[in-house]
């Protein structure tokens, strides 16, 4: 009887070890497919999400492997949305989701910010766009979309024209 009951017992232990690695492995989110998918399930305040095209505009990174990727809504036809998905990649293109955050903050058309880790994460993909000036530093807009990481919280910061005018 006894050798029956630790029979049992160590099957059902075996099973719930199972059980959980299963569940940890299927809760990996894999690649920027994965991450867009992750995207389409996390985002709630949009009607047409299970059908609205989304892309990875580019990601922050902090403590090496805490990320802030940006998603994009739309297409050229469409007006775009900027969420910021946070993760946390647990092996080389694999992640644990950590949070949605409900839209970047806005500062300017197609220009946002999230507050990520002690510092901005900042997305752009306004065409006027030329430059980033926080403080002292200038950090030129070298391509669209631009993300870019600044990592102390910054008193002030600006975004440029072509011709040094700032972007309202």
């Amino acid at each position: 009887m006894k050798k029956r009951i630790l029979i049992c017992v160590s099957v059902l232990l075996a099973v719930i070890c199972l059980a959980s690695v299963f569940a940890v492995q299927s809760s990996k989110i894999v690649g920027d497919d994965g991450l867009i998918a992750k995207a389409h399930k996390e985002i709630t305040n949009l009607a047409e999400v299970e059908t609205i095209e989304m892309t990875i505009a580019g990601k922050s990174t902090i403590d090496n492997n805490r990320h802030l990727f940006w998603i994009i809504t739309g297409n050229k036809y469409q007006m775009h949305r900027y969420y910021p998905l946070e993760v946390i990649e647990i092996e080389s293109e694999k992640y644990r989701f950590v949070k949605l955050y409900n839209g970047g903050h806005e500062r300017g058309q197609d220009i946002f910010f999230e507050y990520f880790g002690s510092g901005y994460s900042f997305v752009i993909n306004n065409p006027k766009c030329k430059s980033i000036v926080i403080g002292e530093t200038i950090v030129p807009v070298t391509e669209l979309p631009f993300v870019y990481y600044y990592p102390f919280t910054p008193n002030e910061y600006y975004f440029l024209d072509a011709e040094g005018n700032e972007l309202n």
